[in-house]
């Protein structure tokens, strides 16, 4: 097997056509440069040099072996400049995936961040309810999903790491009967993404009129919540800036819940550079948003 360093020799020669000169650009002896070439024409069976008092020249054999051992050079630089940069998070390739809530309210934080700390990685994401992310994870498709924890069985083959926790909210229409009290005996519709595995709160029974209306869309969501005394069961960390800005409200509680936020990676494979560096970018972003969280309660 081709070994590069012989191939770096060989070609610092085939530039400098001087063994004195070529051996002192790759910072070798002399002696040590022509065992091998030596042992580089040995293996190969053939002659890439010609050598006498003139000088040295490079063979036929040796011009055309020079031009193909330099895109292998090159290619194996580039591969090397690669998997550096991708050690430190700055190129490559991620896969992941999330459930459609914390992808609401994740990723248009966590997206610009990344684009604008390593614009050279492709980040790619699939937003699906658990069960798909699960099977997406085993097949390999993904490197790992965030969700809800507790969604998943099997959790012997899985490596579960929490990230966070996310408020669970009923969120309104601003006017909404509810916040003022005097819902007069009237029952509404109840809405709610994909995002699958948790009961209603027992709270909100008396006021539910039919089975939950589903849709994974979240623009809709909200647009459907604003324009109806729909209750929309999710989180205030997905609908934040509708919140904030008064045309969505969150339903008083007494008895606020949390659900836990989870990694679920596979736990038979190591995890990427790029993913661990994803896991701490998500971690922080979800500490800002139960900061602000708590400020807000406070402020209120």
């Amino acid at each position: 097997m081709l070994e590069l360093r012989n191939l770096r020799h060989m070609l610092a020669l085939a530039r400098r056509l001087n063994y004195a000169r070529a051996a002192e650009d790759l910072g070798i002896t002399q002696p040590s440069l022509t065992r091998s070439i030596q042992a580089l024409e040995r293996q190969l069976g053939v002659r890439l040099f010609d050598r006498d008092r003139s000088g040295v020249s490079l063979t036929t054999q040796g011009g055309m072996f020079a031009e193909r051992a330099g895109f292998l050079i090159a290619d194996a630089d580039d591969l090397e400049r690669q998997s550096q940069r991708g050690a430190q998070g700055e190129a490559g390739r991620i896969r992941f995936g999330m459930a459609p809530m914390p992808a609401r309210a994740l990723l248009s934080r966590l997206l610009p961040d990344r684009l604008q700390a390593a614009p050279e990685v492709a980040n790619e994401v699939v937003v699906r309810d658990v069960e798909a992310l699960w099977a997406l994870l085993l097949a390999g498709d993904i490197e790992f999903f965030i969700s809800q924890d507790g969604l998943i069985q099997d959790v012997e083959q899985a490596r579960v790491e929490l990230l966070g926790h996310f408020p669970l909210s009923l969120i309104v229409r601003a006017g909404h009967p509810l916040l003022a009290g005097g819902d007069g005996g009237r029952r509404f519709p109840v809405l709610r993404s994909s995002w699958a595995g948790l009961p209603l709160p027992d709270e909100i029974q008396a006021h539910v009129h039919g089975s939950p209306n589903v849709v994974e869309d979240f623009a809709t969501l909200a647009a459907v919540t604003a324009s109806s005394d729909a209750i929309w069961f999710s989180s205030a960390y997905a609908v934040a800036d509708a919140l904030a800005d008064g045309s969505l409200c969150e339903l008083p509680r007494q008895h606020p819940q949390q659900v836990r936020m989870a990694m679920y990676t596979l736990a038979r494979r190591s995890l990427s550079p790029l993913c661990q560096i994803v896991k701490k970018r998500l971690r922080h972003h979800i500490r800002q948003l139960e900061g602000h969280s708590v400020i807000d309660t406070a402020a209120t």
